[in-house]
């Protein structure tokens, strides 16, 4: 229930964000294709971010504990922080590399 409530709610959103760029500011339906195959490529840029930072992290937590002999639990790579910092790396990758083809 609580995936269809969220799925709903993003629909809606995007159902009034469409409507707004539509009638709003005059935006062109055809332009909708090609913002969704950014999102995907966002998307993917997101993942490889998100699993390399946890890769590397669990890392991290490995060595930590192998030189210094504390106790780091792994669970700290975990927090939704590093989801949103992934996916803010992901947003400055895919920016840079966007700016490099209009050089």
């Amino acid at each position: 229930m609580k995936a269809a409530y969220l799925l709903a709610l993003v629909a809606l959103t995007s159902a009034a964000a469409y409507l707004l760029g539509r009638r709003g500011y005059g935006w062109r339906p055809a332009s909708v294709g090609p913002a969704l195959r950014r999102v995907l490529e966002w998307a993917g840029f997101w993942s490889i971010f998100y699993a390399v930072n946890l890769a590397t992290g669990f890392a991290a937590v490995l060595v930590i504990r192998k030189l210094t002999g504390t106790t780091v639990s792994l669970y700290v790579n975990t927090d939704s922080t590093l989801a949103t910092l992934s996916a803010l790396q992901a947003t400055a990758w895919q920016w840079w590399r966007a700016g490099q083809a209009d050089t």
